[in-house]
């Protein structure tokens, strides 16, 4: 059975995302995440950015969850959002090794209401683009949820614990939306606390110009 697509964007029928959206993707500002080896951030949470996001994180669209995940595993190989859509050789490109591919789990709240974590969707996309296995590395630890809440509140950050399978692992971090960094400092925090060789961490979308607070 064939199921018709769309892009996840403008809604056009025929592929997703069409070529017209990709070249209306804002770019990002740019954003520190304390402990973390590198950032890169694909495109600015605004007009057809958010769009993609919210089909993602509100309807489990799966042609933009691979698309994302491919893109993600694209800025990890060093391609910028300008270039995209593009083919490259991985040979001719200079990735940082990474082992495994894991993600920031969301709240128990959240993934019963969408009946999934967007995070370890495209953590598992992620890695299936870059052939390494993605694996669960982090518990959230309590029940409180990020989004519509406050900056101080944000800056404040969730809480995880490391898995003891992060040991000596060069860990790539996944995550949809970056705001202040709070959550993907808390979980880099929290790999490195188990022992993780390396975090690099990569957000499809930046929200804002609100930067984590720099760090002496």
């Amino acid at each position: 059975m064939l199921f018709e697509v769309r892009c996840a964007g403008c809604g056009l029928l025929g592929w997703c995302p069409c070529a017209a959206c990709v070249e209306a993707l804002e770019a990002p500002e740019p954003a520190l995440v304390p402990g973390a080896d590198s950032v890169a951030l694909l495109f600015s949470h605004s007009g057809v950015g958010r769009e993609f996001i919210h089909a993602l994180k509100y309807r489990g669209e799966r042609a933009i969850a691979r698309w994302l995940g491919d893109s993600l595993a694209l800025s990890h190989l060093g391609v910028t959002a300008s270039a995209w859509p593009m083919r490259i050789d991985p040979a001719s490109a200079s990735p940082m090794e990474i082992d495994t591919v894991t993600w920031a789990p969301t709240t128990a709240a959240h993934r019963r209401s969408r009946g999934f974590d967007q995070a370890e969707t495209l953590a598992r996309a992620t890695a299936k683009a870059l052939q390494v296995r993605p694996e669960r590395l982090l518990r959230r630890i309590g029940s409180g949820a990020q989004s519509g809440t406050g900056r101080s509140a944000r800056l404040s950050g969730p809480r995880f614990a490391g898995r003891s399978s992060a040991l000596g692992r060069r860990v790539l971090l996944v995550d949809d939306v970056l705001t202040t960094g709070a959550t993907l400092a808390a979980a880099t925090a929290a790999l490195e606390g188990a022992g993780a060789a390396a975090v690099h961490v990569a957000a499809c979308a930046r929200r804002g110009r609100d930067r984590f607070p720099a760090v002496a």
